[in-house]
């Protein structure tokens, strides 16, 4: 049965909502990757049938149905990058460190080896940690320190305090 929209009406259908379906499921992804690729190629692969099976008008406006869902889509993911769902994940940094939070290492900040204290910050891995009551910028061997969490000071080298 071909109607209007041509006898390839169903595959693009269902070609349309899939390539739709990863293009969402790449919005919660990070990067542009497997997922992005595949959707945009089943969208592309919708107007080329519908160029092909169907007239050139029909075509058309498929393209700009799904140009503007795709829009529709970018505006959604600004909006959720600003306050909503993509706000809250845990991939996106919000954390802020203040310049006047840690104070500059002395001469004398080698007393600190093998002093704890505690993270004030979270430490990914460099971060503002309270030693001995004073705020020092410090940071770890390329591992993340929750916030509150206890550190050791393992070394002093310059300007740099590694902790643990």
């Amino acid at each position: 049965m071909e109607t209007i929209f041509g006898a390839l009406w169903l595959p693009c259908l269902i070609l349309s909502l899939v390539g739709i379906a990863f293009l969402i499921v790449e919005l919660f992804l990070p990067g542009f990757g497997v997922m992005g690729i595949c959707g945009v190629l089943c969208l592309i692969t919708v107007i080329v049938l519908q160029f092909i099976t169907a007239q050139p008008l029909v075509a058309t406006l498929v393209a700009v149905v799904l140009g503007l869902v795709l829009v529709t889509m970018v505006v959604v993911f600004m909006r959720s990058m600003k306050n909503g769902l993509l706000f809250r994940s845990p991939i996106v940094l919000k954390d802020k460190i203040e310049a006047e939070a840690a104070q500059p290492v002395s001469k004398s900040a080698e007393h600190l080896i093998g002093k704890t204290g505690t993270a004030l910050t979270p430490l990914r891995p460099s971060g503002i940690a309270l030693i001995d009551g004073e705020r020092y910028s410090v940071e770890t061997q390329a591992t993340f320190v929750d916030k509150d969490s206890t550190i050791t000071v393992m070394k002093v080298d310059g300007a740099k305090i590694t902790v643990q």
